[in-house]
């Protein structure tokens, strides 16, 4: 797909969240792939371009094969939250990078149609700031202009990019896509994975 701005995908995922008893982003999916190649790959398959991925350090998941050709940054303090990790992911993005598309990696519910629209409609509005909303959920990914990197990472730890949105609300574009709420769940139980599998089927 060609597109007039080039939108990187960044995946802040230096947390080993273990709501299912073990690392969430090495979960199986059941088609050979875990949970943080399914977010990797959706991004690369919507036509993302860096792609880089925020680690902790001596991560395990940095010798997933599906994360090959990402860029693997490591965050040295990931106890600082998600938004230190998306600091250091913005800082290796490359001078010709337009805008960002920036995906937790623990949310792999978000269909690729979902990001080709975000990309497109980023492009289409002009928009500063863009993001989704499923049914009455707004979601990820969240999608901002180079303009609004440095406001991003001078945002507060403990609100994240929350800040970003609720100071730019007059730059924000939602768009409302007709898909399931669940396209914005992380995963916390062990039948999320199952759902995982079906919507991927069907992608």
């Amino acid at each position: 797909m060609t597109r007039e701005l080039r939108i990187a995908g960044l995946i802040p995922a230096a947390g080993a969240s273990r709501r299912l008893g073990r690392d969430k982003r090495r979960l199986p999916v059941g088609d050979g792939r875990c949970v943080l190649e399914v977010t990797v790959d959706t991004l690369r398959s919507a036509g993302l371009e860096p792609l880089v991925v925020v680690l902790e350090p001596d991560s395990p998941c940095a010798a997933l094969s599906g994360l090959a050709g990402a860029r693997l940054v490591t965050n040295p303090e990931p106890s600082r939250g998600m938004l230190s990790s998306i600091r250091h992911g913005l800082r290796a993005l490359p001078g010709d990078v337009d805008a960002v598309a920036i995906q937790p990696g623990d949310h792999p519910f978000v269909p690729i149609a979902a990001v080709v629209a975000l990309a497109a409609e980023l492009e289409a509005s002009g928009a500063l700031l863009l993001r989704p909303r499923y049914g009455q959920r707004a979601g990820h990914p969240l999608l901002l202009l180079r303009a609004l990197f440095e406001e991003a990472m001078a945002c507060d730890d403990g609100v994240g990019l929350r800040q970003l949105v609720a100071r730019r609300r007059a730059d924000l574009r939602e768009l409302r896509l007709e898909l399931d709420a669940a396209a914005e769940d992380d995963l916390d139980e062990p039948a999320d994975l199952a759902r995982l599998e079906r919507l991927r089927a069907d992608d």
